[in-house]
């Protein structure tokens, strides 16, 4: 019995075994550092536009010392005022496409609690920060089809529960838009032609079907939308 309970030599860390914990602590930090910047980038990204297009709307220009003090909650009055802005007469088409990454402006569906920052294109980069515009498509207060898209499990999560009459809200730096949603439906990736010209403006919403699928779901749920408001007469936004 004796030296039954008594303690044995303690354990040393094997060259091996501190090969293996110094691996998986880099490995944990390189993980945490990876989902700190992509939320920073996505979610910081979201603040700064949000807040440039209301600014500029607003007739002011924006600056890193205005952004700062709007999301500590403070009114900024000495930001540096720009000519008088003009909005909503239809923006007349580009020479050329904004370029992929571009703001484009906000989409809104109050009633789904959807709200996000617009940009142009569809690659993996901006669809993992934003709604993008599906570059070959109409822009907002053009004629014809303003296509959109986004991750069933971000910024178009709500989306399932969208209704006929539901309305979408697409503000830009040339006006604000209104449209309301008349059809829905489930298409495969192959139907293209849901983003065709329209002759009168409209809007179409695409996410990926079904919402609840593992791994790459093979459908397309489309939201059909067509405006309802005309541009809204010429007026000066002031502070």
């Amino acid at each position: 019995m004796t030296g039954l309970f008594s303690q044995g030599p303690e354990p040393r860390n094997t060259p091996v075994a501190w090969w293996l914990e110094a691996v998986l602590l880099l490995i944990g930090t390189v993980s945490l550092g990876w989902f700190a910047y992509n939320w920073i980038a996505s979610e910081g990204g979201q603040l700064w536009s949000n807040y440039a297009l209301d600014t500029r709307l607003d007739g002011r220009k924006p600056t890193v010392t205005g952004f700062l003090r709007h999301v500590g909650g403070a009114e900024n009055q000495e930001e540096e005022r720009t000519a008088e802005v003009e909005v909503a007469e239809p923006e007349q088409p580009r020479q050329a496409p904004p370029p992929r990454g571009a703001d484009i402006g906000r989409i809104e569906i109050p009633r789904l609690k959807i709200a996000s920052i617009v940009r142009q294109g569809v690659d993996d980069k901006t669809l993992s920060r934003s709604v993008g515009h599906v570059p070959y498509t109409a822009m907002p207060g053009n004629a014809g089809n303003v296509g959109l898209a986004a991750h069933r499990d971000t910024y178009f999560r709500n989306l399932r529960d969208v209704q006929q009459g539901d309305v979408i809200r697409l503000t830009t730096p040339g006006g604000t838009f209104e449209y309301k949603v008349d059809s829905l439906e489930i298409v495969t990736p192959k139907n293209v032609e849901v983003l065709d010209p329209t002759p009168s403006p409209s809007l179409t919403l695409v996410t990926c079907y079904p919402f609840n699928f593992v791994g790459h779901a093979p459908k397309r749920f489309i939201v059909r939308a067509r405006q309802t408001n005309p541009p809204e007469s010429k007026t000066k936004r002031r502070s």
